[in-house]
C-alpha cells in the first residue's frame, strides 16, 4: 500500500507544482499591474499550438503506443465531430480565464472558477446525461452561497473581471460535459492524453487565434505606429511595439510564450497521469488541495488580500466542492456494482419464484457468488466468467454453470455443491 502511494505521490506533486506555477505565470504575464502582455489571446493560442505541435510528434512515433494510428485512420467528419465543439469550448474556457486575470487577483479568480461543479450539473442536465437529484441541489446551493460571500467579501472587487472569470466557469462546465459526450462515442476510444491532445488542439489554436485577431487585433497592436494611448503625440511612440521591435526581442517574446506551453504541458500529463492510475478519491482530495495552494501562492508572491468573510466563502465554496465530488464518485460506485451485479445475475436467468430468495444470497441459482461476496470477500471475474477470490489458490476458483446445464449430467447443480476447477467438492 506504501508502494502504490509513492507511485502517484510524485505526478501529484508535480500537479500541485505546474498549476501553481502556469497561474503565477498567467497572472505575472498578462496582469494589468505586471507585465499586462497586451493580447493574453494570442500568447494563449501559441500555448495551444505548441502542445498540438508536441502531442503530434510524440503519437507518431509512437503510433501504437500511443493512439496515433487512431488519431490518422479518423474520417474527417468524426475528427471535426469532436475537434470543433470541443477545441472551441475548451479554447473559450482558457480565453476568458486568461482575460479574468488581466483585472482580478488570483486568489478571486480560483474562488470563482471553483463555482464551475455548479455549471457542470447543470449543463449535464441540459444534455440528459445526468439527473438533477437533492444532492446536486443541495451542492448548487452551498457553492452559489460561497460565493455570493466570496464577492462581498473581495477588496478590490472588478465587475468586469468577476464577469468574465463566471463566464469561463459557465464554459468550464460546458467543456467537460461536452468532451465527455463526444470521446465517449469514439469506439475503440482514443489510447492516451496525448492522443486527445493531438485531437483538441489545432481547433484550440484556430479558435483562439481567430478571437485574438477579432477583438485584441495584434497587428494593430503591436505596430510601430500604433498609438497604444500612452503618449499624446499621437503616434510613433507605441509601448507595445517593444515585444517585437528586433529579432532577440521577437525571441524573448517568443521564449516566454514557450514557458507557458511548457508549464501547461506538464501540468496536463501530471493531470491525466492520476486520472488513469489513482482513485476518485485521490483526486477529489488532489484537486481541493491544489486550489487551496494556488490561493496560498496568490497570498504570498501577489500579497492579494483576504478578510474574515472572504475566508468564510472559501471554506463554503470548498465545502460544497468536496460533496458533490464525493456524491459523484458514490453514484460512480453504485452503478459499477449494479452493473456487475447484472452480469453476475442476469435478468433473463429463466429462475423461478422459488429460486429468487437463493439468488439473492448466492447469485446464479444459489451456487454462484453474488454482488455482497464481491464487495465483502473480494470475489473478481476473468475473461471466461469465472469467479475467483483475488489472493487465493487454484481450489478457490468457482466454476459458475449456467440455467441452460442439464440437471442428470451435472447433480452437484441440484445437490447446491460448488466445485473447483479440478472438479473436485469444495
Amino acid at each position: 500500500c506504501y508502494k502504490d502511494h509513492c507511485l502517484y505521490l510524485p505526478p501529484m506533486l508535480g500537479w500541485f507544482f505546474f498549476s501553481g506555477c502556469l497561474s503565477l505565470y498567467n497572472k505575472y504575464v498578462f496582469g494589468k499591474e505586471h507585465m499586462a502582455f497586451p493580447c493574453p489571446l494570442l500568447m494563449t493560442s501559441v500555448h495551444f499550438l505548441s502542445q498540438w505541435i508536441f502531442a503530434f510528434a510524440l503519437t507518431s512515433l509512437f503510433p501504437v503506443a500511443l493512439g496515433g494510428d487512431h488519431v490518422k485512420s479518423m474520417s474527417w467528419t468524426v475528427f471535426l465531430a469532436i475537434a470543433i465543439p470541443c477545441g472551441f469550448v475548451t479554447s473559450a474556457d482558457v480565453g476568458f480565464s486568461n482575460l479574468a486575470l488581466v483585472r482580478i487577483s488570483i486568489t478571486f479568480y480560483t474562488m470563482v472558477k471553483s463555482s464551475a461543479p455548479i455549471f457542470v450539473v447543470l449543463s449535464a442536465y441540459c444534455f440528459g446525461i445526468e439527473q438533477i437529484t437533492r444532492t446536486l441541489l443541495l451542492v448548487v446551493f452551498i457553492i452559489s452561497a460561497g460565493e455570493l460571500l466570496t464577492v462581498l467579501g473581495e477588496v478590490q472587487f472588478d465587475t468586469i473581471g468577476f464577469i468574465l472569470c463566471l463566464i469561463a466557469s459557465i464554459l468550464s462546465g460546458m467543456r467537460w460535459t461536452i468532451v465527455q459526450l463526444k470521446l465517449q462515442s469514439l469506439d475503440p476510444p482514443l489510447k492516451s492524453t496525448l492522443a486527445t491532445m493531438r485531437v483538441l488542439s489545432p481547433l484550440m489554436f484556430i479558435s483562439m487565434l481567430s478571437l485574438s485577431f477579432i477583438f485584441e487585433q495584434p497587428i494593430t497592436k503591436f505596430s510601430p505606429n500604433h498609438n497604444d494611448g500612452s503618449s499624446g503625440d499621437g503616434g510613433g511612440n507605441n509601448e507595445n511595439y517593444k515585444y517585437f521591435a528586433t529579432f532577440p526581442d521577437a525571441m524573448w517574446t517568443l521564449g516566454i510564450a514557450m514557458v507557458g506551453a511548457s508549464l501547461a504541458i506538464c501540468m496536463i500529463m501530471c493531470e491525466f497521469y492520476l486520472i488513469m492510475r489513482t482513485s476518485a478519491i485521490v483526486l477529489m482530495i488532489g484537486g481541493v488541495c491544489k486550489e487551496l495552494t494556488t490561493i496560498i501562492l496568490g497570498v504570498t508572491v501577489f500579497h492579494d488580500e483576504l478578510n474574515a468573510i472572504n475566508i468564510t466563502g472559501c471554506f463554503v465554496v470548498f465545502t460544497g466542492v468536496i460533496i458533490f465530488k464525493i456524491s459523484l464518485h458514490l453514484s460512480k460506485l453504485e452503478k459499477s456494482y449494479d452493473s456487475v451485479n447484472e452480469k453476475i445475475v442476469p435478468k433473463d436467468s429463466g429462475n423461478t419464484d422459488d429460486d429468487d430468495d437463493d439468488d439473492d444470497e448466492g447469485g446464479i441459482g444459489g451456487n454462484g457468488v453474488g454482488l455482497k461476496d464481491i464487495i465483502k470477500n473480494g470475489y473478481f471475474t476473468d475473461e471466461n466468467d469465472n469467479y475467483n477470490k483475488e489472493g487465493d489458490d487454484d481450489k478457490d476458483i468457482f466454476v459458475i454453470m449456467d440455467d441452460e446445464v442439464d440437471d442428470e449430467e451435472h447433480p452437484s447443480w441440484q445437490s447446491n455443491d460448488v466445485k473447483n476447477a479440478n472438479n473436485e467438492i469444495i
